[in-house]
């Protein structure tokens, strides 16, 4: 992945080798089970919370736009 593509490009597959770039903050609420996998996830990786949370909600939108045919 070109350091130029930034967070939008993530995947779980890049997290390793993903070079850190600025992000905006978004306020959410997670369920307190989906927080722990994430941080536990994130710790395993050696990587942000932020990293594994992007790269997650990526691949989610690559599943759904496949589904629907765009």
């Amino acid at each position: 992945m070109k350091k130029s593509e930034g967070r939008s490009q993530l995947r779980l597959a890049d997290l390793k080798q993903q070079p850190r770039v600025a992000t905006r903050l978004m306020n959410v609420k997670v369920p307190v089970k989906v927080f722990a996998e994430v941080e536990r996830i994130a710790k395993r990786l050696d990587v942000s919370k932020t990293e594994v949370i992007v790269a997650l909600l990526n691949t989610g939108l690559d599943v759904a736009s496949s589904k629907l045919g765009r």
